[in-house]
């Protein structure tokens, strides 16, 4: 396979394995499209795959939370000054779980590899707590 990218940026893929796409990859030649080499799309960056798990973490702090019955963490933790005792306790304990669980994922996440898998990113991560 070969690959071009055009002025607007889009990539075409001929195989010059195949005749009948022997005519659009000199089209592109003589375009002076750009030949991408390697394979497309390129392979995910460290930094993307960083960027696309760490919302998960958050995503599943907050469904953390919302097993207990709250809205998210936030929600959550804002009860640390309630005139509560129960939601005081409830507070604490989510947010200390918060902090273990970013804890984990921050040196996780500096160290993740492309492609690495939300499931598989996520399996090792620290359990909700029971409630107090």
């Amino acid at each position: 396979m070969r690959y071009f990218r055009n002025p607007e940026n889009q990539v075409y893929g001929y195989d010059q394995n195949i005749p009948s796409q022997l005519p659009y990859i000199q089209k592109a030649i003589d375009a002076k499209w750009q030949e991408v080499t390697g394979s497309w799309p390129p392979g995910e960056t460290q930094q993307q795959a960083q960027n696309r798990l760490s919302p998960s973490v958050t995503s599943a702090v907050n469904d953390g939370a919302q097993s207990w019955g709250y809205d998210s963490i936030e929600s959550a933790v804002s009860y640390v000054t309630s005139s509560n005792a129960q939601y005081v306790k409830e507070a604490q304990a989510m947010s200390k779980w918060r902090d273990q669980v970013w804890a984990w994922a921050i040196p996780r996440l500096n160290s993740v590899t492309p492609n690495t898998t939300v499931g598989a990113f996520l399996a090792t991560m620290p359990n909700v707590p029971p409630k107090p």
